[in-house]
């Protein structure tokens, strides 16, 4: 097992940062993942939409995730959910290269992020994973995020949904 180091994902390695993304979804099955948009590429050092942090190896950037804040991105996953009227943050954006799976980052960053979004004031925090995604589901149901429903998205997209209070 590696020493990793996790944190902020620096602007200098937004190459880094789009060719991991590009590797994990071209390596996974396509339903596990919603693709990004060109312009949510664009938005993933805005920390108004989202706080993106990483696990490095050295200077390798091994994995992502993303605690997206921003409530009008979130909010048909809101209503989804039957949180309408709150403050909800998501637990979102988890890609690790295949060569470090395996390792429990993709769960040490959910925590992370878990833990800043106690941090920075969120009390309800969501995310959700494709049935079949037993890598994400595992690292979900570790952090203590109950399943809510199973549910067929707005964007078409099937997802077990999980919420916890923070």
């Amino acid at each position: 097992m590696k020493d990793l180091t996790y944190k902020k994902v620096r602007k200098s390695d937004e190459q880094q940062l789009r060719t991991l993304i590009s590797n994990v979804l071209a390596a996974t099955p396509p339903e596990f993942f919603i693709p990004y948009e060109e312009w949510e590429l664009d938005s993933l050092y805005d920390e108004s939409y989202a706080l993106l942090h990483g696990a490095y190896d050295g200077e390798t950037l091994a994995g992502i995730a993303q605690l997206y804040v921003q409530q009008e991105m979130l909010k048909s996953y809101k209503e989804e959910m039957g949180l309408s009227s709150e403050k909800v943050c998501e637990l979102g954006g988890n890609l690790v290269l295949s060569e470090y799976r395996g390792q429990k980052i993709q769960y040490n960053l959910m925590q992370l992020q878990f833990n800043l979004a106690r941090d920075i004031g969120f009390k309800h925090i969501i995310t959700m994973a494709h049935p079949d995604n037993v890598a994400s589901l595992k690292s979900i149901q570790r952090l203590g995020l109950k399943f809510m429903k199973k549910s067929h998205l707005s964007n078409g997209f099937l997802r077990d949904l999980y919420y916890s209070e923070l």
